[in-house]
């Protein structure tokens, strides 16, 4: 018999965190059964000796997907997705836990009420490992109690469901699009996909704790290197489709932001044809953002720092 949900988890490196985790895990109080799922993309730490032991500790309620070379962080994203059994998908990294005993049985109580709705999401704590600032709230008093696709998607980059808070019904989506595992993204895309099948209603509890660290996914997608930007841009373009087009000034808007950097990259700052190509797309997906004068942007985007020296030299600057 099937679980009626499955605690969708997926680890890297997170071994100083993966136990207390499991533990957030184990402390649910449900009246029904839900099973534990957890991906490791092959840790290079302790991580998958813990979750052994978990698992010979909790043989039935424990499955594990323990890679041994290294897929990467979608491609686990997507295996994981797939072995969940559940009518319902809970979302936790390993390195996120939650606090309320009760947070699967609210959640799925509302989803039972709720058969029109893609997931369900609450409030949750970013806390700083390293306490190097104050924790606060992912959501304040103005978070709308029903989240549509519109809401996702903005002019600019949106997040404000934290994943260790989301609830999921895998019926509206059995298997993510093909186009996935080109994107670096996960919980993006997946946020976008759900919604525009049913809206996503949001509880106003704090029951999970997003930790802040120095090796989350957070901290690896780095905005001026030029991968990470054009990873982006593909991702809303498949978006884009994937929505049917009613979004597309806002899609473009989005990618704007991803363009109007890559100049400033490492990969493309003595490449003359690129940094006009990207900083005329800038302009032209969102002109009343990016609109410079073609002096400025001559200097400050598209003029490699060679050819910049090379036209002081021309006015007999230093």
């Amino acid at each position: 018999m099937k679980p009626k949900l499955s605690v969708y988890c997926i680890t890297y490196n997170h071994g100083p965190f993966i136990a207390e985790a499991l533990e957030s895990f184990l402390a649910q109080q449900t009246n029904f059964e839900f099973e534990i799922v957890v991906g490791d993309d092959a840790s290079k730490d302790n991580t998958q000796e813990v979750l052994r032991e978990y698992q010979q500790r909790y043989p039935d309620k424990i499955r594990l997907l323990l890679n041994q070379v290294n897929r990467g962080a979608i491609y686990n994203f997507i295996d994981t997705y797939d072995a969940c059994q559940g009518e319902y998908l809970a979302l936790c990294e390993g390195d996120d836990f939650w606090i309320d005993p009760l947070k699967l049985q609210k959640q799925v109580d509302f989803m039972d009420q709720h058969p029109d709705f893609s997931m369900c999401f609450h409030n949750a704590e970013a806390r700083y490992q390293d306490n190097s600032a104050p924790s606060y709230l992912i959501n304040d008093h103005t978070q709308k109690k029903v989240v549509t696709v519109d809401d996702l998607i903005g002019n600019k980059e949106t997040w404000f469901m934290a994943t260790a808070s989301i609830v999921l019904r895998k019926s509206f989506l059995p298997k993510l699009p093909a186009w996935m595992p080109q994107s670096k993204s996960g919980d993006i895309p997946l946020n976008i996909l759900m919604t525009q099948r049913g809206p996503a209603g949001y509880m106003d509890e704090v029951m999970s704790v997003y930790r802040k660290h120095a090796g989350g996914q957070s901290n690896t997608d780095h905005r001026w290197q030029a991968h990470f930007l054009l990873n982006r841009i593909n991702m809303y373009e498949h978006l884009d489709r994937e929505t049917g087009y009613l979004f597309t000034d806002r899609f473009k808007r989005t990618m704007a932001e991803f363009y109007w950097l890559l100049p400033d990259t490492v990969e493309f700052e003595q490449k003359f044809w690129d940094r006009l190509k990207y900083t005329m797309r800038a302009m032209k997906y969102d002109p009343e953002n990016y609109k410079r004068p073609w002096g400025t942007l001559l200097k400050e985007k598209i003029l490699t720092q060679k050819q910049l020296n090379f036209t002081r030299k021309l006015r007999g600057l230093k």
